[in-house]
């Protein structure tokens, strides 16, 4: 599950605090380090035994939402074979299928008959407690090992009702008391392009 939040540092904080979760990655916005991270990968602390990249990811927005959910599947076959029967039912694939850089999971986004995002994945990384966190820049370009480049879509900033959703949301957020400040919205956008 991937969530979008406005409060970003609280959000990390009170999964880590209350529900013992640990950090696999943080990204942050290239040239915008030293004000820390926007997006976290969090893990459940197995102790030794390893566990799933991520549980949840946290990324800083200007809105808080549902960015998308992930769901495992036996190998790459069924992900294939699973994309060629969203297809056949007239879904359309958001992005994909290309390996991930964070968690190294061979992914495929599709869109729901709402238009939600979903994730099916295989072959991601497991990790005990013993990982430090790593830290990454956030950037288009970086999310894929291999594969197609990342989509409009997929990035949320397809034409039409989508983008103008954005750019509401973004405007928004300028104006609450948040940690979507004006650097960090230009810091998004630029990964958007990049």
């Amino acid at each position: 599950m991937v969530w979008q939040t406005t409060k970003y540092r609280e959000s990390l904080d009170w999964y880590l605090g209350h529900l013992g979760l640990i950090v696999s990655d943080f990204l942050y916005y290239p040239r915008q380090r030293e004000r820390g991270p926007v997006m976290s990968f969090i893990r459940c602390d197995r102790g030794g035994t390893p566990a799933d990249h991520h549980t949840l990811a946290l990324t800083l927005g200007p809105a808080n939402r549902y960015v998308h959910s992930a769901y495992q599947v036996a190998d790459l076959d069924a992900l294939a074979a699973g994309g060629e029967y969203l297809r056949e039912l007239g879904y359309d694939r958001s992005w994909g299928i290309g390996r991930h850089i964070q968690g190294s999971q061979i992914f495929d986004y599709w869109r729901d008959p709402d238009g939600f995002l979903v994730e099916y994945f295989r072959d991601g990384d497991l990790f005990d407690h013993t990982l430090d966190p790593g830290w990454a820049p956030m950037t288009a370009s970086g999310l894929a090992q291999w594969g197609p480049p990342a989509t409009r879509d997929f990035l949320g900033v397809k034409p039409g009702s989508q983008a103008l959703r954005e750019l509401r949301a973004i405007v928004n957020a300028l104006r609450q008391d948040n940690e979507c400040d004006f650097e960090r919205l230009r810091g998004l956008l630029k990964v958007a392009t990049s």
